[in-house]
This record gives C-alpha cells, sequence and structure tokens, in this order.
C-alpha cells in the first residue's frame, strides 16, 4: 500500500515538474538566443519592461530621482569598501587582476544603477518629458 501512495505522489508532482522544467527550458533558450529580457543585460545596459516604458513622466522623473540618490549612497559605499581588505580570495583575486572596481560589491551594484538610470532616462527622452537631466554621481577614488 505504501508504495501505491508513494507512486501516485510522484505521478501527481510529475506535471508539475514538467512544466517548471519547461519554463527554466524557456528562460535559458531566450537566454541563449540573446534577445533582451528586461533588466540589466549581461553586456552592462539595463532594459526597461514594457509598463516601465509605457510610464507617465512623473513617474519616470521620481525613479530617475531614486536610482540617483541610491547611485550616491553607492558611491560612498564603494570607495569605503576599496579601502578595506577584500573578505574573500575571488574578491582579493578580482582586485588584484581584474578591472577597476572589480571585486568590490557596491561597484557593481553602482553600475547596476548607473545602466538602470541610462535606461529610465532614455524612456523620458522618448517619452517627450520636459525634466531636467539629473547629475549623475559618479564614483571618486
Amino acid at each position: 500500500m505504501r508504495l501505491c501512495e508513494m507512486a501516485k505522489r510522484f505521478l501527481g508532482a510529475a506535471p508539475g515538474c514538467a512544466l517548471a522544467l519547461m519554463l527554466a527550458g524557456c528562460s535559458t533558450m531566450q537566454s541563449l538566443s540573446g534577445a533582451p529580457r528586461p533588466g540589466y543585460q549581461p553586456d552592462g545596459s539595463y532594459v526597461l519592461t514594457a509598463h516601465e516604458e509605457g510610464e507617465g513622466c512623473r513617474a519616470l522623473q521620481e525613479r530617475s530621482l531614486g536610482l540617483q540618490g541610491e547611485m550616491q549612497k553607492l558611491s560612498n559605499e564603494a570607495v569605503r569598501q576599496m579601502q578595506e581588505v577584500p573578505q574573500t580570495i575571488a574578491s582579493a583575486w578580482g582586485r588584484l587582476f581584474g578591472e577597476p572596481g572589480q571585486g568590490v560589491p557596491a561597484v557593481e551594484e553602482y553600475n547596476e544603477a548607473q545602466a538602470e538610470s541610462a535606461a529610465v532616462s532614455r524612456a523620458m527622452v522618448r517619452n517627450g518629458c520636459n525634466g531636467q537631466s539629473v547629475e549623475t554621481a559618479s564614483i571618486k577614488h
């Protein structure tokens, strides 16, 4: 009897597992195809969703200002992290042999926020928003 119950549970879970595998396969195929999907891209750019692209000027400007504030905080955090001893071998290796800022988590987060900010700015231009461009925060060594 117990074996039969286990078989029923397995067969009941099989459709869910199959669906999960198919969805995972679709996202993998999309990334293999090189088609951009919303979010941070491997080339360092950022793609907004269709909903984000269609937001009004006020929402886009608020998002831009929020990203600028985040970038300012990350800039300060990056300077602090660069002055600290690396916490892992990977981050130490990245700092020694990688690009400037590699192995510093705040720099990676800053780069993502900067790419998103650029995407929001492009959306503002496309949507005809008359707001002034916001000064971009930068990391000062």
